[in-house]
């Protein structure tokens, strides 16, 4: 995009980021219901405050109440995205600001639930300044914008703010190559991998701590046809969050700070 940085924060947005953060809405929606019950009115009303959002961005009111949620999400999503030019930069900021705490009212715990943590151990940290795979190191800085080192050479798709840290499971990289595929850690591009976590619950709305470092998951990682490789009959498609617990997870960068391997991690 032709706009200029947006400063978010302690986030730096490209008018691409911007433009494909829009674009993105009804996905990450989608993401953060996925394979989970939720109470209707929650969903309802946040799902009301995300469209009311977008409407106000563009300063209209939409008319058509006849589209599914998601659907709906998105129309407006793709329309804003298509009208960005025409968008005060503080407008756009403030939007983009308020998104994620949105989309974290989803997951606000009821009354009666009592709040729960699991932990694991960082296994691994990987870097790359190209492509897959990434490479190894003991430790690193991990910062609002992500990991020192680590930057992705086609941004189109990554790169967002909130696709600063791209986590995955270890039991699910080892269950792949126990099958015979030539996948090891940092083949499909995640700078955290993580043991002993209970990956059902590594889902978009959780958050997850890595010794100093504090992250929002904001969307499980799409799979990409570069990760066809690492898999013995090229189907990369087994990353996908659609096939259950196997998904990488992307995430916002909320407290800075060091990680090294062997750090607790603590999913929440």
């Amino acid at each position: 995009m032709a706009k200029p940085a947006i400063i978010v924060g302690n986030y730096k947005y490209s008018g691409t980021d911007a433009h494909r953060t829009l674009l993105s809405v009804g996905s990450l929606w989608r993401h953060h219901m996925h394979d989970i019950k939720r109470d209707p009115n929650r969903v309802a009303s946040v799902g009301a405050e995300l469209a009311q959002s977008l409407e106000s961005l563009m300063g209209l009111r939409d008319k058509n109440f006849e589209h599914e949620l998601g659907a709906r999400l998105e129309q407006l999503g793709e329309s804003a995205a298509s009208k960005i030019d025409e968008i005060e930069p503080q407008k756009l900021a403030m939007w983009l600001g308020n998104l994620w705490p949105i989309l974290a009212k989803l997951h606000e715990p009821n009354n009666h639930d009592t709040p729960t943590s699991k932990t694991g151990t960082v296994v691994g940290i990987q870097v790359s300044t190209n492509s897959v795979p990434k490479t190894s190191i003991a430790r690193g800085m991990v910062n609002y914008d992500g990991l020192d080192g680590d930057r992705q050479m086609a941004r189109t798709h990554h790169g967002r703010p909130w696709q600063a840290l791209c986590i995955w499971s270890d039991e699910v990289i080892a269950h792949h190559a126990n099958a015979g595929h030539p996948i090891a850690r940092g083949s499909a591009g995640e700078n955290i991998t993580v043991s002993q976590l209970d990956w059902a619950k590594v889902r978009p709305g959780a958050t997850l701590e890595f010794g100093s470092v504090k992250t929002q998951i904001t969307a499980y990682a799409i799979p990409c046809k570069k990760n066809a490789r690492w898999f013995s009959d090229g189907d990369y498609q087994r990353l996908s969050h659609e096939l259950g617990a196997v998904s990488r997870v992307y995430c916002l960068v909320t407290q800075p700070g060091d990680i090294a391997v062997g750090d607790i991690a603590i999913c929440k």
